[in-house]
């Protein structure tokens, strides 16, 4: 039965009061971020719930922080595993009774009908209308807005068990097989020449280097594997982000915390020690920059990281979101493909 007009107005006022909350919650997080230790805390849980959005990720450590400091949850380490309450009943698990969910921003999109001219330019398509000779038609999903939703953690439900991603169990400077080869492979597809230095005095002192404009990669040689492997990530970030556009006029300072960032979030989530790795910029940055900056940031971080995550063959966290895919399966990334080819040795990277 439709609400009647009182009653749909005032489930859209709580909707819309729900939504509030939420921006709200979301804007004193991102403010939280002060320091170099305040943001590697949240790229740790990026690393685990790479999956779902940067401004998610910050709703659901904010709730789980509440929701330990009230009593509601005895693990103080935000949930790793998520889903909606009719993903997991499908999965054969029911969320426990009184259990509160994590609420999200989840994005309202509607199908836009366009006409594309010969020369590029697009008009929508009303009702009922057609393309003129010469246009094609498309159709796009346009973001009109958004709405909550709410997921819960595995610990909140009961049922059958979950098979859980496997973890590699890597050695001290140990990478894990093949992401390194896939790393690789992603920079010279990009048209970088990736090649290798005896010490960090010949790029001045740096583990790696990477020269936009000539469009090459040098890495020193003179590390374990597991070192040289996140050299390569952070190298492989600024390829991704800083090569052309808006991303190749940031400022220094900008760009190194997002080649930084993307190399832990991706580094942690196959496993890899993390003590190596610093934010010394992000005090001034957070400090300066404001919300936009950060938040830009936050997206461009968590992209690079999804296109790497998604070309490793390597077993890696599933992002916390239970998808049809299976739970055991690395994920990949359809338009990059994946590289299980074992991994060369050291890189293969000819010196």
């Amino acid at each position: 039965m439709a609400k009647s007009r009182p009653e749909s107005s005032a489930w859209q006022e709580r909707s819309e009061e729900k939504l509030r909350a939420a921006q709200a919650l979301l804007a004193e997080e991102v403010a939280a971020l002060r320091s170099g230790d305040d943001w590697q805390r949240f790229l740790e849980v990026q690393a685990n719930l790479h999956a779902y959005s940067p401004r998610n990720i910050l709703l659901v450590v904010a709730q789980h922080a509440l929701a330990y400091a009230e009593g509601r949850t005895t693990e103080a380490t935000p949930p790793a595993l998520l889903a909606g309450y009719q993903r997991w009943r499908s999965l054969g698990r029911t969320v426990e009774r009184g259990q509160r969910g994590y609420a999200i921003l989840a994005p309202l999109r509607y199908g836009q009908r366009l006409a594309t001219a010969p020369d590029g330019t697009t008009r929508p398509l009303g009702r009922g209308a057609v393309p003129e000779p010469g246009e094609v038609e498309e159709r796009r999903q346009v973001l009109a807005g958004f709405k909550i939703e709410h997921i819960f953690a595995l610990e909140q439900t009961t049922g059958e068990p979950i098979p859980l991603p496997p973890r590699p169990e890597l050695l001290v400077g140990e990478a894990p097989p093949g992401l390194g080869a896939s790393v690789l492979e992603l920079v010279e597809r990009r048209g970088f020449a990736v090649s290798t230095v005896p010490s960090a005095d010949a790029i001045g002192g740096a583990n790696g280097l990477t020269d936009l404009a000539a469009h090459t990669v040098v890495v020193r040689a003179d590390m374990d594997d597991a070192a040289m492997v996140r050299t390569l990530l952070h190298e492989a970030a600024h390829v991704l982000l800083h090569t052309e556009g808006d991303g190749h006029a940031l400022a220094r300072a900008v760009k190194e915390v997002e080649a930084e960032s993307v190399a832990f979030v991706v580094s942690r989530a196959h496993g890899m020690a993390s003590d190596t790795y610093s934010f010394p910029y992000v005090a001034t940055w957070a400090g300066e920059a404001g919300a936009a900056l950060v938040q830009a940031t936050q997206d461009r971080v968590a992209a690079a990281a999804r296109v790497l995550l998604g070309s490793s063959p390597a077993p890696h966290t599933d992002g916390g979101k239970l998808s049809t895919v299976s739970l055991l399966a690395p994920s990949a990334d359809p338009a990059l493909g994946t590289n299980p080819a074992p991994e060369p040795e050291r890189l293969g990277i000819a010196r």
